[in-house]
């Protein structure tokens, strides 16, 4: 493993190095240092002018599946799909379907089609499965696109699912130049692609499905149906595998696995993987077997001859594994487990094995084909997944062969993998964010270590969807205390990836649960932080609704703390949802009150937290104070809480503070003051690294100078901030889109 290992290891995990945003420049002038884009000045007596340095552009998208080495036969397939495609009008999404039986090799064939016409796009490749036949429901189409946007623009904070979609297109269509790739594997009907489709022209989609998918021919969509392989192709695939000379000497026997094979890619490949294991044992042994105890899905039964090739030959490699060793039970239980995929340390958790004998176990199933490397990942090492087919398979023999409580220790162990390591980046990325109990049944033996912030934030993202999943699992199970306790561990992930739908679902879950229990602590904070999810989405009404319900519970249990967090969030809201006196009122009773709190807490630490809070809440009053046409209380509310944040060493904070404090200098008759001071925070805005508050910086100081009348000035930094907010948040970006309309 490189990115995990065991507590007290001696290998340090290998860190997430995020990209810095952009070049950093230091031109010093007079006495002074600006970090952040590079300056250029004719003289400084002339004037100083700032030019955005160009956006940080992230690594085009490589996501295709590796092609297997030994690609037999399809030769026809590929050109007529290439001579097919080449045929497709450029104006338009250019879409591909690719359909058969499970285990027909249909993924296999689009990954080497779309790495053959590659160069041709150079808008990236994009990889998704949309789960269409898992047993737990396909994936949710918000979670594909956000996956997607997450690529293209790794800052993107879309507001609510119909802006991801909307965002989703518009990022595809603005360089149509540079169309892209996109392999949409696994899908169960039409719906699910057209939801997909990218935006502009050119882009090419290849979709692989078990179901035709005629819908999609009205739409200029090629339809590919993808036969099994006939006796020559199989033959051959055998021969390249395991060497003509083994296969002549027992041409009878090879003859008979190609049969009963029905021409299945997927059920050659595992009895492949079984004779090149053994390379004494004659072919004979796996022809004189019993049929396999799976049956084929009776769903599909046109194609039920390759679906009972496939189950033959999962059955004869699962039978093949070592009954000494726990490799049969980690196939059966890790299907029988609630996430997307699986790695060595959830593996090592969910079935108790150490990490070095979990990594063993699951690198003998991926020889044997019980089991496919989706990829390799730096913050999870190498990661796993089952194909539908083998999946299905494991779970019925986990069924047949589980024993007492099997099932339900599998839950519990997988839940509380989540819970511990989610639980360690909470509070490694959130240290101030409240501490609520943690009730594990099975806690990890070995833990996962974070080298740093990056390390554990990049752990949250890769593993959002099982996140997401393991939150379901939980309130299915009637599981309520592992529900709330995962939906409150993730806020880190939450608070950075401004992820909505995660954020809605896992929330309604975790607050229903924690009523069930009766945890008063539980609900208020998570109304809390569901209140500010909604109100990240402009869903003002209801996330006031969320914090007078806190307010009322905090008061009604006596909590200063969250009643002083309620009354600060309520004052938010009310500033953000244009009501600056109800701001006020509510901001000023939270600070009372965190002052209050911060004289007596016993430990320095509480101290610190509640003089950070108070300052926070200053930052917020400050504008309400300037919104009511009180420069000169905003200014002094601003400096007191810019004085602090620079005393606490809070750098972006107080570089927001600045940005206001530059406001309301201008707005009290002190432009110059004010223009200075907006100039600085741009400055120290860069240097924190905050995309958003680059952009708003901007936006803050080209309100300035329209306002004394330099115009073109204001339009250079509305067009700045607009290129920044294109990459983080649409809503953003039309506002100022306005301001820069308004000059004109």
């Amino acid at each position: 493993m490189t990115a995990a290992r065991p507590a007290g290891g001696d290998s340090a995990p290998l860190p997430y190095v995020l990209p810095a945003s952009g070049p950093v420049t230091d031109n010093r002038l007079s006495d002074s240092t600006l970090y952040g884009p590079s300056i250029q000045a004719s003289s400084i007596n002339g004037g100083v002018h700032f030019h955005e340095a160009s956006p940080f552009a992230p690594p085009v998208p490589r996501q295709l599946l590796p092609v297997p080495a030994r690609f037999t036969d399809r030769e026809s397939d590929l050109a007529a799909l290439i001579t097919q495609i080449g045929e497709l009008p450029d104006h338009a999404v250019r879409t591909v379907v690719i359909s058969g039986p499970g285990g027909v090799g249909k993924t296999t064939l689009a990954n080497r089609l779309l790495h053959q016409v590659s160069t041709a796009y150079g808008g990236g490749q994009l990889y998704a499965d949309l789960r269409g036949y898992a047993p737990e429901g396909p994936a949710h189409t918000s979670e594909v696109l956000a996956r997607f946007l997450r690529s293209l623009r790794p800052s993107a904070q879309p507001a609510s699912v119909e802006e991801l979609s909307a965002w989703w297109r518009s990022v595809t269509a603005t360089q149509p130049d540079r169309p892209a790739i996109v392999l949409l594997d696994n899908a169960r009907n039409a719906a699910q692609v057209r939801a997909l489709l990218p935006g502009g022209r050119g882009h090419l989609v290849v979709v692989t499905s078990r179901e035709r998918l005629t819908e999609l021919a009205p739409d200029g969509a090629v339809l590919h149906r993808l036969d099994p392989f006939d006796d020559m192709a199989a033959r051959q695939y055998l021969t390249r595998c395991l060497g003509e000379h083994r296969v002549a000497r027992e041409a009878g026997a090879a003859a008979q696995i190609t049969r009963r094979a029905a021409g299945s890619p997927m059920a050659l490949a595992l009895t492949v993987a079984h004779l090149a294991a053994d390379p004494d044992r004659p072919f004979a042994e796996l022809v004189s077997g019993a049929p396999s105890r799976v049956p084929a899905d009776p769903s599909h039964p046109p194609i039920a001859r390759q679906e009972a090739a496939v189950n033959y030959a999962l059955d004869q490699s699962y039978w093949s594994l070592p009954r000494s060793t726990p490799a049969p039970a980690v196939y059966r239980r890790m299907a029988s487990v609630f996430t997307v995929d699986f790695d060595v340390p959830l593996t090592a958790a969910a079935c108790s094995l150490t990490c070095s004998e979990a990594e063993t176990i699951l690198e003998q199933l991926h020889e044997r084909h019980l089991i496919e490397l989706h990829r390799e990942s730096a913050s999870r090492g190498r990661v796993y997944r089952f194909h539908d087919t083998a999946r299905a398979h494991a779970r019925v023999l986990a069924a047949l062969e589980a024993t007492l409580g099997e099932p339900e220790e599998l839950l519990q162990r997988s839940l509380d993998f989540y819970l511990t390591n989610a639980s360690a980046t909470e509070k490694i990325l959130t240290p101030t964010h409240r501490s609520l109990r943690r009730d594990n049944v099975y806690p990890p033996a070995e833990l996962i270590v974070f080298a740093d912030d990056a390390t554990a934030l990049a752990w949250l993202y890769e593993q959002r969807d099982n996140l997401l999943r393991a939150v379901r699992a939980a309130a299915a199970a009637g599981l309520d205390r592992a529900t709330w306790q995962l939906a409150h561990a993730i806020w880190p992930l939450l608070r950075s990836s401004h992820d909505y739908e995660l954020w809605s679902e896992s929330h309604e879950l975790g607050l229903q649960a924690a009523r069930r229990c009766g945890d008063r602590e539980a609900e208020v904070e998570m109304l809390s932080t569901w209140g500010v999810g909604l109100r990240g989405t402009g869903k003002f009404d209801d996330a006031a609704q969320m914090f007078a319900a806190v307010l009322r519970l905090a008061r009604e249990e006596q909590d200063l703390r969250a009643e002083a967090q309620a009354l600060h969030e309520l004052g938010s809201v009310n500033l953000h949802g244009g009501h600056p006196a109800g701001a006020e009122d509510f901001l000023l009773q939270a600070r009372q009150r965190r002052i209050e709190l911060g004289r007596t807490s016993g430990s320095e630490t509480d101290r610190l937290t509640y003089r950070r809070a108070v300052a926070i809440t200053n930052v917020c009053l400050g504008q309400a104070q300037l919104e009511l046409h009180r420069p000169a209380e905003a200014i002094e509310t601003l400096s007191a809480a810019r004085t602090t944040l620079l005393d606490i060493q809070d750098a972006f904070d107080a570089a927001r503070a600045l940005a206001w404090l530059a406001r309301a200098h201008a707005a009290g008759g002190a432009p110059g003051e004010g223009e200075e001071e907006g100039r600085r925070a741009i400055a120290e805005c860069d240097a924190a690294g905050s995309a958003r508050w680059r952009a708003h910086s901007r936006e803050l100081l080209g309100h300035t100078l329209r306002e004394i009348g330099d115009v073109d000035p204001a339009r250079g930094l509305y067009q700045e901030a607009i290129v920044i907010y294109a990459a983080v948040s649409r809503r953003d970006e039309d506002r100022v889109r306005q301001c820069l309309q308004a000059l004109s």
